[in-house]
């Protein structure tokens, strides 16, 4: 299965790096991408630094339970939260919302709450100054059109996809059937019409910040374009995000060695698009209705139009996102050079907010952006879990950390030729992993667990599966994973088992 195409950006600006890693990427035609440490590694080695999340989304159940900043949670109890949305900040003093935003702000004489609920006002500014004061604008439109009620069960349609039917062909023709019907204006506008159940507006927040995030690069001139090899396939980074290394298992010359945008390196996670959708076909038709309310809430031109003020304020009140882990208070940045005019010549620069040519939110709401968005979830992203973690722990929702998605990804191997892999990139879930991961906020921090050698494969584990017996732990990982662990601890119980 081929991942969707890819959009391009303003050029690549080479990085190259200049101090070792802990861990680097080896990358090989057969186990994919992973990675391994750089040197022997003591227990308790800060293998990324603090990762920050690219996109997430709290389920709506937990969502007036849950700090938006730091998602903190305690057990149901609302007391500590103190401030919702932007409520109590000054807005902008000319207006960064449109008219048709401030219209969409409420229903029926009710205002709507963009589902934003915050510890305190610290908490608040936080999430504003990274994620833009014109988002929350953007969720409150988008929860406008969330169903107040739940719909009748729709009744089966004879028409529908079986797990049997699903393919790649399959399900390029329903989106195609999308890119036709949205070529008509009419039928965009009929879409506005469309109520989401709460499913789907939980995954149409997760897309819309991803595309927010995006939309702020291209405005920041922070997005490269992917770097091209002589085959015409896109080059993947060896590098560390943090402190990158180089990779032993590539060559210069086979592999760029340019450091990736956030959205490169977002969207270069293997999309698992044909095997989620094998295991529930239905969600198909979430994902077009998905589609269909942020085109035409976002994506067309009149949304282009009520936009561009936000996007304005996107530039000018807010910082760009931060990198893929947090850098260190004197580390320089690179909005900063851009700023600051010292960025290097043929570099781009900063896109005039007044300028006819500026990026438009628009523009990114397509077919092949939110696919990929959409395929990138399953098999990469990490569960938001109350904490302390324990069996009885609550799942509060899920996010993507692009940068701790590459670890132990690999393709499975067959010995029988006749079958064709599962093209799936995955954490490998060794269930006797050396590295774990610990949540801070809405950070993850990932630390060896024992002594690690040099060249050694790192590995987390998934879930709760570590204490499970063999058969219902790899059960556990091929339903909510799709692959089967044949990791070693599993390989030599399943091998005693046969044996007794």
């Amino acid at each position: 299965m081929s991942l969707p195409p890819q959009p391009s950006g303003p050029p690549n600006v080479p990085s190259i790096p200049s101090t070792p890693a802990p861990l680097h990427i080896r990358t090989d035609p057969h186990s994919g991408r992973k990675y391994h440490a750089s040197a022997a590694l003591p227990a308790d080695t800060d293998l990324l630094g603090r990762c920050v999340p690219y996109t997430y989304t709290i389920w709506k159940r937990f969502r007036n339970e849950v700090c938006a900043e730091c998602w903190r949670y305690d057990g149901g109890r609302r007391a500590f939260l103190t401030r919702r949305d932007d409520d109590g900040l000054d807005r902008p003093s000319e207006s960064a919302i449109s008219q048709d935003h401030q219209a969409q702000r409420s229903t029926g004489g009710a205002a709507v709450c963009a589902g934003l609920w915050f510890c305190d006002e610290r908490c608040q500014r936080e999430w504003i100054a990274r994620e833009g004061a014109e988002v929350v604008d953007l969720l409150r439109q988008l929860e406008a059109a969330r169903q107040k009620k739940p719909r009748a069960k729709r009744k089966l349609d004879a028409k529908a996809l079986q797990p049997e039917d699903v393919t790649p062909e399959a399900i390029e023709r329903a989106w195609e059937a999308l890119r036709e019907k949205e070529r008509s204006p009419k039928e965009v506008r009929r879409w506005r019409e469309v109520q989401l159940e709460d499913y789907e507006a939980d995954m149409a927040r997760y897309v819309l910040l991803a595309l927010h995030r995006y939309h702020r690069e291209r405005c920041s001139n922070l997005c490269p374009q992917p770097s091209s090899r002589a085959d015409g396939q896109h080059a993947e980074t060896e590098t560390h995000p943090q402190s990158p290394a180089q990779s032993d298992a590539a060559k210069p010359s086979d592999y760029g060695r340019e450091r990736m945008s956030e959205w490169e390196t977002f969207a270069a996670l293997q999309c698992n698009e044909v095997q989620l959708l094998k295991a529930c076909p239905e969600i198909l038709e979430h994902q077009t209705r998905i589609y269909q309310l942020l085109k035409a809430c976002f994506g067309s031109r009149v949304a282009a139009r009520s936009n561009a003020a936000s996007s304005r304020s996107s530039l000018t009140s807010a910082p760009s996102p931060t990198g893929a882990c947090l850098r260190g208070d004197n580390d320089p940045r690179p909005e900063d050079a851009l700023l600051d005019g010292s960025s290097k010549a043929g570099s781009s620069t900063r896109v005039d907010a007044d300028s006819s040519t500026q990026p438009k939110l628009a523009d990114l709401v397509t077919v092949e952006n939110v696919r990929t968005i959409l395929g990138v979830d399953p098999g990469n992203s990490f569960g938001i879990w109350e904490t302390p973690l324990m069996e009885e722990s609550e799942c509060l929702g899920f996010a993507v950390y692009p940068v701790a998605s590459f670890f132990n990804h690999r393709k499975p191997r067959f010995s029988n030729e006749t079958i064709l892999p599962l093209l799936i990139e995955y954490v490998d879930a060794d269930c006797a992993p050396n590295v774990r991961k610990e949540r801070d906020g809405r950070t993850l921090r990932f630390l060896t667990t024992r002594p690690v050698e040099d060249g050694e494969e790192l590995c987390i584990s998934y879930g709760h599966v570590e204490t499970m017996d063999v058969q219902t732990r790899r059960q556990e990982l091929q339903e909510g994973w799709y692959f089967e662990c044949r990791c070693s601890r599993c390989t030599a119980e399943a091998e005693e088992g046969s044996r007794t």
